[in-house]
């Protein structure tokens, strides 16, 4: 990977507010801080356009009901999101922590998680999006 040098103007306070975070989460130095809060950035900004395809997960937890789940099952047959994995962990004996690896556009993400989160018994849903550079939708941006 090649590197490359640039200067940037920033407030103080905002410089001394960053160097707390850089030294709180151990980075060597700020470039590597840099480079993730720019990662970050441009995969927010890319989850912005509807059309936009990447990867999200969505955490789930829930009552542990067959019926609760035989919806969860539907529902993510009927996704046109592509569900790539699932991670089911049982934490109490009435409670289940479902964990979906999904790919597809946002707005198939979000209705996948808007069905999932109208199921009875959905105690709690969230929802975390990326995209990575090598992506199609990424080149995409890049070129432009």
């Amino acid at each position: 990977m090649e590197l490359k040098r640039f200067g940037v103007s920033i407030p103080r306070d905002l410089l001394e507010l960053f160097d707390e975070v850089v030294t709180k989460r151990g980075y060597i130095g700020r470039s590597e801080a840099i480079r993730d809060a720019m990662r970050l950035y441009i995969s927010q900004q890319r989850w912005e356009s509807e059309d936009a395809t990447g990867f999200a997960s969505i955490n789930i937890v829930y009552e542990h009901k067959p019926k609760l789940m035989a919806a969860l099952l539907k529902s993510q047959h009927d996704s046109k999101a592509k569900v790539i994995s699932t991670l089911h962990t049982h934490i109490t004996h009435t409670h289940c922590f479902e964990i979906l690896t999904v790919e597809g556009t946002v707005i198939e993400i979000h209705k996948l998680a808007d069905k999932i989160g109208g199921i009875s018994g959905i105690e709690f849903i969230e929802i975390f999006t990326f995209s990575l550079p090598e992506t199609e939708g990424c080149k995409q941006l890049q070129e432009s």
